[in-house]
């Protein structure tokens, strides 16, 4: 929902302080005349603070406009506001902020009905071999050797592994992983297109991310 904190920018507010962007905040909204509310009052939440480096925000911003972009205004959607949370608390806590958002993103595909297929064969529901398998949001998930088109690309076998057990919210294991940059990138790409392949456009922050990894030489 939209809201305006009138006279924020002002020294000697007092909304201004608590009022940082993607900070966790509990306000109190007065009735405005038009479709926006007034912020009356705002306390900050206990918390780690998202730090202002540009990867670190662009991240957090991921995370703030999928939940925006799932919940109609004035109608939230179960679970989104405590999964986006949680996921701004991690981002801050972790030293890499990729791992944040991707764990983000699995945890929103499931709690919307998207989550993709990583056990069996989406097609045609034989087990997965353990083993490098293709990947494809139009079919729900990976597919088996018989099932997938010899053009497609495979996943590795240790990003399949690291996306059931994230599947499984098994957070302090997901912590004590060590994953680089290739497996992060696999992993990432599988939880994208995923997503994108059911929302009606491209999220801004996704496309800004892209374009940063481009320009530094980063998969």
């Amino acid at each position: 929902m939209g809201a305006i904190a009138k006279g924020v920018r002002r020294p000697e507010s007092k909304l201004g302080p608590s009022l940082e962007l993607y900070g966790h905040v509990d306000v109190l909204l007065a009735k405005g005349r038009g479709d926006l509310d007034v912020v009356a009052q705002v306390q900050r939440m206990p918390g780690l603070r998202i730090a202002g480096d540009v990867e670190v925000m662009s991240h957090a911003a991921l995370i703030a406009e999928l939940a925006e972009r799932v919940c109609e205004d004035r109608h939230p959607v179960d679970g989104v506001y405590e999964l986006a949370v949680m996921a701004l608390d991690e981002l801050a806590r972790e030293t890499d902020p990729r791992r944040a958002s991707a764990y983000f993103l699995m945890a929103a595909l499931d709690l919307l009905g998207y989550a993709p297929q990583l056990v069996a064969c989406s097609t045609c529901d034989r087990p997965l071999v353990a083993k490098p398998a293709a990947f494809s949001a139009e079919a729900g998930g990976f597919l088996c050797d018989q099932c997938a088109l010899p053009s497609m690309s495979l996943v590795p076998l240790g990003a399949i592994k690291v996306l059931r057990l994230m599947a499984a919210g098994d957070l302090e294991t997901y912590r004590r992983l060590k994953l680089d940059t290739a497996l992060m990138s696999s992993i990432e790409g599988v939880l994208t297109t995923q997503l994108e392949h059911h929302l009606d456009r491209r999220l801004k922050s996704l496309q800004f991310l892209h374009q940063m990894r481009i320009q530094r030489g980063v998969n």
